[in-house]
């Protein structure tokens, strides 16, 4: 008996109709009541009385459900326990700032991940300042964060370079205009990413430089609503230059912006320098 056979039948119990019960599992009806049935063999009594009603649970049924959530609880917290055991075992954690994901060359992350079995393949995005902390406190080995961070103790190399552009829809009067400043965006919405992101507090930055408050009409989690928005003529978009032009948006250079920038980042005394210094060197390699 395992695990599933477990889960069957609780559904049973729980529907007391095996179509309805095998719905859920995503099994036929056939299928799920030979497992009824073995159960029942193997505990050497029936457990449910067929009727008109539906599955009808017999005391041993009864008794059945009762022990067999129990065990099923045990089963799932030894499983987690083993797998928080084995996440540990796995002491290379690696950090990513909030849309640094859309910019790194995801497949040549994830097979270093895959070739290097002590590093932990999560993909969790965090605020910058959080994965430069998480770095600094030794909570992971490798992050990858926006901007060169300004530390003695962190060893940086840059990952991917970005231009930083105005998203503008079709029929804008900026939108056949190859380049603008920012003192442009003046009077124009401006959507852009939240302030989780580290782009967010540069175009406030920028702006406040050129004496005026943007008018941000949007602050988004992820870029696709960036250019949904755009394309919905909800104001101009500002963003790492991630799409492709169209015909119904395209993105206009900034004038004297900078650029988007991703850092690799690792402690410089980290124990596992050495590993994270291949990691870097993988991911410089990515540019070429």
């Amino acid at each position: 008996m395992n695990t599933r056979n477990f889960k069957c039948f609780q559904t049973v119990y729980e529907e007391r109709n095996l179509q309805v019960a095998a719905s859920k599992l995503f099994l036929s009806p056939q299928g799920l009541s030979k497992i009824i049935k073995s159960i029942e063999d193997e505990c050497g009594t029936p457990l449910f009385i067929r009727s008109k009603e539906g599955f009808i649970p017999t005391e041993s049924g009864k008794l059945f459900y009762e022990k067999s959530k129990v065990v099923s609880r045990d089963l799932n917290e030894l499983f987690s326990s083993i797998e928080t055991l084995n996440d540990k075992e796995k002491r290379f954690k690696v950090g990513f700032a909030a849309g640094t994901i859309r910019a790194i060359d995801i497949p040549k992350v994830n097979d270093f991940m895959e070739s290097n079995p002590e590093v932990l393949a999560s993909w969790s995005e965090y605020e910058n300042e959080q994965i430069i902390n998480r770095i600094l406190s030794d909570e992971i080995s490798f992050g990858f964060v926006v901007g060169k961070p300004n530390n003695s103790n962190l060893v940086t190399g840059l990952v991917k370079s970005i231009d930083l552009v105005a998203y503008v829809y079709n029929g804008h009067r900026l939108f056949n205009e190859k380049q603008v400043e920012i003192s442009d965006l003046k009077t124009e919405k401006i959507i852009s990413m939240n302030e989780k992101y580290h782009v967010y507090h540069d175009v406030i930055n920028a702006c406040h430089l050129n004496s005026f408050n943007p008018n941000i009409v949007a602050r988004v989690g992820e870029g696709e609503s960036i250019y949904r928005l755009v394309k919905n003529r909800v104001g101009i978009g500002i963003s790492p230059k991630f799409f492709i032009d169209n015909e119904d948006i395209k993105a206009v250079e900034i004038k004297d912006a900078y650029s988007w920038d991703v850092y690799g980042v690792y402690r410089v005394d980290s124990a596992d320098r050495d590993l994270a210094k291949r990691f870097l060197e993988a991911m410089n390699e990515s540019k070429s």
